[in-house]
């Protein structure tokens, strides 16, 4: 009986609502005055203008999924608007000519017995493992298995390697001489600060992952019209590795794109660069990153650095690649005193060096890649562009070595990523598309919840008085 009553609320609220309701075609259908083919004819209409409003409205989120952000060209006010000189990181290099006083004292200790020779094989073994740019496949297992079981012979050591890198490498004291911006001299070591990244422990200027930007250890290297020179020297008292990057990256021995490599001691070179700038509007954080295809620095810090690039990505992926190939990561992938990453011993390396996890091809990194390791990584949105046009090689008077770094002329023009559609386009399309096929407005959809809750709970309360009075004149006729 109540569910009898309930079909016949419903379907005199269904009447009600297609005899009533402002969306287009359906009082006909529901208007018992015409003939069943002209009801039939709207159903048709109806159910055409529904689904051609569906599939555009589907095409239309597809699109604002995959299509949302543009990146425009814009010219820049040479006067007004500041650019900033690009970070740098400078990474020491092994370099087989240079004697290291420090890697022979550790050779010499582990001497068990004083009559026991110097083992030079040990020394390269240990250089390789210092120094990343030493490093050839194959290395760790051909320096070390003849002496294996040797009794009287220097053994390399199986374990304690971050040790041995940080006693070898050099401080900053020792690696810098002199560093100079647009002819000024500044305290290297107050600006360059450390940090461990793939090639070992690397030093970096005005990056937003060792120091606060624009703080008492940033060094302010803005340029106008007035200040268009733009030149960085640095002098050098080791091999270094220098790395022209954005203030979000670290050196990373697969990016070498901006990578600049001293080699041998009396000369100097020149790194000669063009920079152009990004800018986002405000908007584009509002959309995925999947979408956007960009990652902003503060929005990703669970990579062990205080803030994300394409660069920390890429590091965090060939360590987790180590780890899972091998149980245990290289010893630079140590990131400090409270990383509780399991660290590779001598059978470790061994592993790493056979899997070719130790210095990876570049492969690593494409999306496309279907075999072996993937390192699905996204760009930072804040990341200019930067490109050496030129580099020079000269010889100089001084012993040591040095780098001068110089743009070549102000960005007249940058890039800037913006959003095509907001959300507000989305509420003004899905409603025009509406209105157009159905005839739909937001009072349409105020105008179905009225009929099915407030008519609705008056049907039902109409229904059950009319059973009543229904039930009242029978009663009366029985008596």
């Amino acid at each position: 009986m109540a569910l009898a009553r309930a079909f016949r609320v419903l379907y005199r609220i269904l009447v009600d609502y297609c005899s009533n309701c402002s969306l287009a075609g359906v009082g006909y259908i529901a208007a018992r005055k015409y003939h069943w083919t002209e009801r039939l004819f709207w159903i048709a209409c109806v159910l055409l203008a529904w689904a051609g409003s569906y599939l555009l409205i589907k095409t239309y989120m597809e699109l604002f999924r995959s299509d949302a952000v543009s990146i425009v060209v814009e010219t820049l006010n040479t006067r007004k608007d500041i650019t900033s000189f690009p970070s740098v990181g400078v990474c020491e290099m092994g370099y087989t000519k240079q004697q290291y006083d420090a890697l022979q004292q550790v050779i010499e200790g582990l001497r068990t017995d004083e009559e026991m020779e110097y083992n030079y094989d040990v020394e390269e073994f240990m250089l390789r493992l210092i120094y990343h740019n030493l490093y050839n496949y194959g290395s760790i297992n051909s320096y070390c298995a003849m002496y294996a079981d040797c009794d009287d012979c220097v053994k390399c050591p199986v374990s304690g390697y971050a040790g041995f890198s940080a006693a070898v490498r050099a401080t900053c004291e020792q690696l810098f001489d002199q560093c100079s911006w647009n002819g000024k001299v500044f305290d290297c070591c107050q600006y360059f600060r450390p940090i461990q990244t793939t090639m070992g422990s690397c030093f970096l200027l005005n990056s937003i992952q060792t120091v606060e930007k624009y703080g008492p250890r940033w060094l302010r290297m803005d340029l106008a019209m007035a200040s268009s020179k733009g030149e960085r020297l640095l002098n050098f008292s080791r091999a270094t590795t220098a790395y022209v990057q954005n203030e979000e990256d670290i050196p990373h021995m697969l990016l070498t794109t901006l990578q600049f490599n001293q080699m041998a001691e009396g000369y100097s070179g020149t790194i000669f660069i063009t920079l152009q700038n990004i800018v986002n509007d405000p908007l584009v954080r509002t959309v995925q990153k999947n979408i956007r295809r960009c990652v902003f620095p503060d929005e990703e810090t669970d990579f062990g650095y205080r803030r994300y690039s394409y660069s920390v990505c890429v590091t965090e992926c060939l360590r987790t690649a180590q780890i899972k190939s091998c149980n245990c990561c290289h010893h630079n992938m140590l990131l400090g005193k409270h990383d509780k990453s399991p660290v590779c011993g001598y059978e470790g390396l061994n592993c790493l060096d056979q899997r070719d996890l130790m210095f990876p091809q570049t492969t690593i990194m494409q999306p496309w890649r279907t075999n072996g390791l993937v390192c699905d990584c996204y760009p930072s949105c804040t990341e200019h562009e930067i490109r050496i046009i030129g580099r020079e090689l000269d010889m100089e008077s001084r012993s040591g070595r040095s780098v001068l770094i110089k743009l070549m002329a102000l960005p007249t023009q940058r890039y800037r990523r913006q959003i095509v559609r907001e959300n507000i386009d989305v509420v003004v399309s899905i409603g025009g598309i509406l209105g157009l096929f159905t005839g739909a407005s937001i009072l349409s959809l105020v105008e179905f919840i009225y009929f099915f809750t407030v008519r609705f709970g008056s049907y039902v309360v109409t229904e059950i008085k009319e059973e009543g009075d229904t039930s009242d004149d029978d009663s009366e006729a029985k008596e």
